[in-house]
């Protein structure tokens, strides 16, 4: 494990001083480094600006603040025991995004300069944590940059289109330096995909491997790690320890639903290429799910499988807002079809992957402005939705899935605690001759 990290990391260091030469960026790595230290020496005092602003005129506000502060005098003391990895498992709707900065803070605090690198599984969740980080850091936004297949850079499209109309050599050289910003994740805040985080960890590939020099001397901020496939749990987090131990770096590894993170013991090859692996340190106590305040839903679980046709007469008798959501898009685009003939267009919207990303923001924007004004809105999606998305509808209709899944889903449902008990109806959609949750979930 120690040769592969350290062969691969020599490697991505040559690799990126000789893309910094031939590009004639060699003074961009200490300029970088500036920024860094610039972005952590303010980054304290700035969330914590943004911190007191917060009322704490709810007791669900009150539990947040307690939570957050719980978590990070659990970091205090793993960090003094020389800890580098640990577990955030929190309730849908405590505040994981804020506590996930304040953690980075405290790490900022005890050990220094670091670059922050945000991780999230879905496309929809970068956008909105990336919005909600550059409200927190007002006038710091040259420092963060969102990285992903979706992303923009506008200084960047800027130029070009300076450079279209005039073509200047020190344009041209402004835009490979914020070229190879990007390329090698050079700004002190980063948010980004799972996608681009582990191949990037795990690669073999020079475009990727450009980015791993600047994961040193960094705190991995790592949301909503359920959404990694079940068997990768314990590789990943095995990996990422060692890595972390190696390099001065440190994460955060945050759920609302604790997954495994062992290395199976009839796994004598796994438990051999780890075999000083401990798992991550827990930050908070399992008691917080038991706090009446996030007992904000009842489960209905009909056992007997429906059809399309009697889920449309169930959602169409409801008086409230409706958030349904289905395993497979074919399902979604059916019921939306369905609904049309039953409500007015203005009061449905459909979200699946078939949608680009900017309209599936427009379309939980206007779900949310929806929300907010009391119009009712059903809203289908398939399960992009389930996690980390900030919606908050009174009723959930969910098809069958996994119990992790399910609980992400329900996180949608009351999540402000504004009624005594959303309602989460769970069911089982057959159609086409299949119950549709086999299909997903069969053998997991």
């Amino acid at each position: 494990l120690d040769f592969f990290i350290d062969y691969q990391s020599v490697f991505a260091s040559v690799l990126q001083a000789d893309k910094a030469d031939a590009g004639q960026n060699g003074g961009i790595i200490d300029d970088e480094k500036k920024a860094v230290q610039s972005f952590s020496s303010c980054f304290s005092s700035q969330l914590d600006s943004y911190l007191k602003k917060l009322k704490q005129d709810t007791e669900l506000n009150k539990l947040r603040t307690e939570i957050r502060e719980n978590a990070v005098q659990n970091l205090r003391e793993g960090l003094n025991e020389g800890k580098n990895v640990f577990e955030l498992t929190a309730p849908t709707g405590s505040g994981k995004t804020l506590m996930l900065l304040s953690l980075a803070s405290e790490i900022i605090k005890a050990k220094g300069t670091k670059r922050i690198i945000y991780g999230l599984p879905f496309l929809s969740i970068t956008e909105q944590v990336e919005a909600e980080v550059l409200k927190i850091f007002e006038g710091y936004e040259d420092f963060i940059q969102r990285i992903d297949s979706k992303s923009d850079n506008h200084r960047f499209e800027k130029i070009q289109e300076e450079l279209d109309n005039n073509p200047d050599e020190e344009k041209i050289q402004e835009a490979n330096i914020l070229e190879f910003r990007e390329n090698t994740f050079a700004y002190p805040f980063i948010i980004t995909t799972f996608v681009r985080f582990f191949e990037t960890l795990l690669s073999n590939r020079n475009s990727e491997l450009l980015k791993l020099p600047n994961f040193s001397n960094c705190i991995f901020l790592l949301d909503e790690i359920q959404a990694l496939p079940p068997r990768l749990y314990g590789f990943f987090v095995a990996y990422l320890s060692r890595f972390c131990e190696k390099f001065g770096s440190y994460a955060i590894i945050s759920t609302a639903t604790q997954p495994n993170f062992k290395i199976p013991k009839d796994n004598t090859e796994a438990v051999k290429f780890f075999k000083d692996y401990t798992e991550p340190y827990p930050l908070l106590p399992l008691s917080y799910f038991n706090n009446d305040l996030f007992n904000r839903y009842q489960i209905d679980f009909k056992k007997e499988p429906i059809d399309l046709e009697t889920l449309k007469d169930s959602i169409v008798s409801e008086n409230s807002s409706a958030l349904v959501i289905l395993n497979t898009i074919d399902d979604t685009k059916e019921l939306y079809k369905l609904l049309l003939d039953e409500l007015d267009k203005e009061e449905l919207l459909l979200l699946n992957t078939h949608f680009t990303p900017n309209d599936r923001k427009k379309k939980i924007s206007l779900a949310k402005d929806c929300l907010n004004k009391g119009n009712r809105i059903i809203l289908i999606s398939t399960q992009l939705i389930e996690a980390g998305v900030d919606v908050d509808f009174p009723i959930l209709y969910r098809d069958f899935a996994t119990v992790a899944s399910i609980v992400q889903s329900a996180g949608r449902c009351n999540r402000n605690g504004k009624l005594d008990f959303g309602q989460v109806k769970l069911f089982k959609l057959q159609n086409k001759g299949k119950i549709r949750s086999d299909i997903i979930y069969q053998g997991k």
